[in-house]
């Protein structure tokens, strides 16, 4: 019995580890920081850094009506609702629209399908600065299903085009929260 392979009984192995994984779990939720906490030094009930400088960007206008969607939408995820306070960021937004007729019906040549793509290219500069803070990029499609009456496509397209403004806004809200979290 002097060899140093000991076999552990299975129920045994199976505690450790679930205590490794219990241990390891603990170790790494000291890691983890909520992007909207306040600060320790701050106010029970005071928003947090994040929240604050999101508030504090403005949205300048976007030409057209989905520019005019994708704005509001922007500013409603940025202030939650809140009037304009001191503005210490400005985003400027270009957005640009393609449309598609991916699939056609053979029988009739009319397309059965159309998808509406949205490019926005974005900067955060600081208000009265043209240095850019942040550079970027986001890209949205939305589909919806053509029809013969012209009314039901409009507004069919209509809602396509905001589905996709309204993706866009919040993975631009997203890049600003994560930028806000980490100064990067």
């Amino acid at each position: 019995m002097s060899s140093p392979d000991i076999e552990l009984r299975p129920a045994r192995r199976t505690l450790i580890r679930a205590g490794l994984v219990a241990g390891l779990s603990l170790a790494l939720a000291g890691c983890f920081r909520p992007v909207y906490a306040p600060e320790a030094s701050s106010a029970k009930g005071e928003a947090g850094p994040v929240a604050v400088n999101l508030k504090r960007v403005d949205v300048t206008p976007i030409e057209g009506r989905v520019g005019l969607k994708m704005r509001n939408e922007l500013i409603f995820l940025l202030r939650g609702g809140d009037a304009a306070g001191p503005i210490a960021y400005r985003l400027d937004v270009a957005l640009s629209q393609r449309g598609q007729s991916p699939i056609v019906d053979p029988f009739t040549g009319q397309p059965e399908t159309r998808t509406v793509s949205l490019t926005a290219d974005y900067i955060l500069k600081p208000a009265g600065r043209l240095d850019p803070i942040i550079k970027g990029q986001e890209f949205a499609t939305a589909s919806y299903n053509y029809s013969l009456q012209r009314f039901a496509d409009i507004r069919a397209q209509r809602d396509a085009e905001d589905r996709a403004a309204q993706q866009i806004a919040e993975k631009i809200r997203t890049r600003l929260q994560g930028y806000f979290a980490t100064g990067r």
